[in-house]
Parts: C-alpha cells; structure tokens; sequence
C-alpha cells in the first residue's frame, strides 16, 4: 500500500503456482521519467484532496462503499509482495522478484499450511485457524504482532479485521459444509480450501472486479479475453506500480466503525504515535471491532470518489507506516506512487491509450485542467492518467479506459492462467454459499458471522447503483 519499505518477511508459497517475476505488458512502449514527483504529490499541491471529516459527502463514491477499499488491500496483498528497496534509481523489473504467487489462491491467509507454519493453525480444533480468545481479534504473540501469513494484513485495524473475517470463513465451511462423521484430516482441509478459494475468486470476479471496473467491459473479457500470459504468469507493473492503485485515492481520512464511533485513519500530526487511530501491528481495542454493516451493503458508508485528489492524510503519511525521521517530502503517498512509475520505467497515459486502443482517449485540457486551472501539459504519469480517466468519465464512481482495462485485463489473465481456479476447471460453477446463486461481500458476512434474517446485510445490484456500466474502452 505504502510505496516502497520492506512489505514482510514470511515468502508463503501456493499449491498451484510458484512465486515469480514482474513484467511489462507494454515492453515496447518508451518510459516516461520527464516529471516532477514532487510537484504534484505535496501537501498543497494538485493531487491533494484535503482532509474533510468523514460525514463530508461531497466526496462520496456511491458506487463503492468503504469496505471494498479494503478487500482491494487484501486482494493486492494475495497477489503481490516486491521487496525492493525505495533508494533504488533504476529498477530492473524483470530482475524484480514477486514473493506472491500470482493467483488469487490466498496465500496470504493460508501460509505455508498446518505443517510448516502451525502457529497460525488451532492446535484443539486441527485445520482449523486460531483466532484471540475473544474471536475479536487476530492471534497475536506477546508483542502485540499479527500471527498471520502475511504481516501486510495487520497495517490498519480494518484490513486486518477482514482477514479476521477470512479466517472465520474457512472456519465456519470446515466445520458446517461436510457430514458430521467426516474425518477431521487433510483431505478435508483441502476440501475447504477449494470451497473457501472458489467462492473468494466468484466475488472477486463477479462483483469486486464489475464495481470498480464496469459490468459490460468485465462481461466482455471474461467471454474474449484480451490479453494473456503467453507462459508463466507474471505481475504487470502497469497494473501493480499505475492501474491498481486507484485505491489509495478512495482512502478517507477516518471511518466509522462500530456503534461506539470511529476513528482517523492516520493522526492529524504524522509524528504522533499516541492518539486513537486505525494504525495496526497491536491488539484491536473494543471500541473499534469492525461492524461490516458500516462497510458492505446499501446502508455503509461510501469510498471516496477515484480521481487525482487524496485525502490531505495520505499526503503525510504516520511514523510505523514510513520510518521515523523520514523527510516530509517522503511522507507523501502520491509523491512515492509518482516516482515509483519512473523508477520502474513506465510509458505515459496517453502512450499506453494509444496502445490499446482506447477509443475514447483523454484530451490534453481533460487530463491537465483541475477545478478550472490549468496544472501540467503533455505526456502524463500512468498512474495520475487512470485516476484522471475515472474522475472525468465517470464522475469518480469507477475506473475506465486505459485504468479499467489494465485491472480488468490482468485480473481475468492470471485467474485464467490459475488451473486450480474455478474459472479455469469450471467456468459455469455457481457458488451454493450465498443467495440465489450468488456470493457478494454481503453474504460473505452473512455467512461466516451466521447472522439471523433480521441481521442479514443486502447486497447491492449494481444495475441499481448509477446507470454507469456502458463499456467505454
């Protein structure tokens, strides 16, 4: 999420595919390094967003409610893991390697599996997750620290609660979805695995993906796809380093969490480590146990639009989340996303438009024209160019054009090029996990928190939302 620092130590390794490299899905194309990072990244500066409290609604994205910021987080931390250093002014990308198997087969949750990591497994309940005595919380040792397969998912409270959820999921199917004389062994954990897998990559597919992307372009690829690996899968750094990171400008600065309130995300001073936040590492204190009715569902709050302007928050990132003593002009998330895109040579906006062939490509006042000020010219940044695209085509309630294909493009690609995935071995599978053939994120929390009719949260047809699902690319 933050950039550049170390992002773990723990290299989990899938059943079904093997840790691998960064590519380009655009080789040809030339880098696009003349830009001033620091020009638009600062506090003040063009890409900031403010900091408006979180009833503010003039920033609201009702297309996307807040929890779906998050699962992005979760998704990003199954697919990837990059070590590189931020010092460094060049990076080889194909020397660059990715300590995530690309595929979503949560590696993340599930390790290395009970034998070689059975701290993270209940030794009274085998195969099973262990969770705090509370079931509040995740397990955590002495220190405070996360007992997980990936340290990432305990950054801040929220994402580290939805892993909790995650691990209640592939608790509740082990235990209710076999006969009650099924032997407890591995042959069965393997079987939840699948159940657990399957129903994760539906909901990733058929309601996370067409939210953020738009169901017809979604509909389109996974029917034709446009793109896959010609051999072994590999992370695009147009999507890692550009596309997939529309979600740090749908970040808010606080949120509601509970019926007890709320908190910021980060503190207000970034050196401040004391004030109540949902900075992560460390227990999760009662008052901010997650009720995902204020996430998911037609009654959460919203995300923040998708556009070139980030919560004023982001732009100053806390101690814990950079080192101490970093430079200001270091603490800047936008600064750090800008001059990663450089540091991995990536093209401009408009070049990798051209390349796909997007018909509707972003003019040079559409690009470089903000609350009716001119801010740049010519060739864009690939990152600021995907969020622009949202902004400008659709009002900030989704991505499209270059950002939309990139995301949907490589999502679609790599759940392919998975053959334990269910769209690889049986395309026409119907989750039996939800409602009416489906599995939302809605019913994910139905499910595993195995809430009663009158607790049960909606879901939300996204035909119902805006109107906005035209295939634009």
């Amino acid at each position: 999420m933050h950039g550049f620092e170390t992002r773990g130590l723990f290299v989990p390794r899938g059943r079904f595919g093997t840790t691998g490299r960064f590519g380009r899905m655009f080789p040809e194309l030339r880098s696009f390094r003349d830009f001033d990072p620091a020009a638009f990244g600062r506090v003040g500066g063009p890409m900031d967003g403010g900091s408006p409290p979180p009833p503010d609604t003039s920033q609201n994205n009702p297309r996307i409610r807040a929890g779906y910021t998050f699962l992005g987080q979760f998704i990003d931390h199954d697919l990837t893991l990059d070590t590189t250093s931020v010092l460094e002014q060049q990076v080889d990308v194909e020397a660059t390697h990715n300590f995530r198997t690309p595929a979503f087969e949560l590696d993340s949750l599930y390790g290395l599996g009970p034998a070689v990591q059975p701290y993270i497994y209940d030794l009274s309940k085998p195969f099973r997750f262990l969770l705090s005595n509370n079931g509040n919380d995740l397990p955590r040792n002495s220190d405070g620290r996360a007992l997980i397969g990936d340290p990432r998912n305990d950054e801040n409270i929220i994402v580290s609660q939805l892993h909790l959820l995650m691990l209640k999921f592939h608790n509740r199917v082990f235990e209710t979805e076999f006969p009650p004389d099924a032997p407890v062994n591995q042959a069965r954990f393997e079987a939840t695995q699948r159940i657990v897998r399957w129903h994760y990559q539906w909901l990733i597919l058929n309601e996370f993906l067409p939210r953020i992307c738009g169901t017809n372009l979604v509909r389109r690829m996974v029917t034709s796809p446009t793109f896959q690996f010609p051999d072994v899968p590999f992370m695009p750094v147009e999507f890692s380093v550009a596309a997939y990171r529309f979600g740090h400008s749908q970040t808010r600065p606080g949120y509601a969490i509970n019926s007890l309130g709320g908190a910021r995300l980060f503190p207000e001073d970034p050196t401040d480590i004391t004030s109540q936040t949902l900075r992560g590492f460390r227990p999760v204190p009662d008052n901010l146990v997650v009720d995902w009715a204020r996430f998911f569902g037609p009654g959460a709050q919203p995300s923040k639009k998708i556009d070139t302007l980030l919560s004023t928050s982001m732009l100053r990132l806390p101690d814990g989340v950079v080192p101490p003593q970093t430079p200001d002009n270091r603490r800047s998330l936008a600064i750090r996303n800008l001059q990663r895109g450089i540091d991995v040579s990536l093209p401009s906006g408009q070049d990798v438009a051209a390349a796909l062939g997007i018909s509707n490509p972003l003019t040079e006042q559409e690009i470089w024209t903000s609350n009716g000020q001119p801010i740049g010219s010519g060739p864009a940044p690939l990152w600021f160019y995907c969020l622009r695209e949202g902004e400008v085509r659709t009002s900030g309630r989704r991505l499209s054009g270059v950002g939309a294909v990139i995301v949907a493009q490589t999502f679609i690609a790599l759940m392919l090029a998975d053959k334990a995935s269910y769209l690889a071995q049986m395309p026409n599978w119907i989750p039996t996990l939800g409602k009416d053939g489906r599995f939302t994120a809605s019913d994910l929390v139905n499910y595993t928190l195995g809430l009663s009719n009158d607790q049960t949260l909606p879901s939300e047809d996204l035909a119902s939302l805006d109107g906005d699902d035209t295939a634009d690319a």
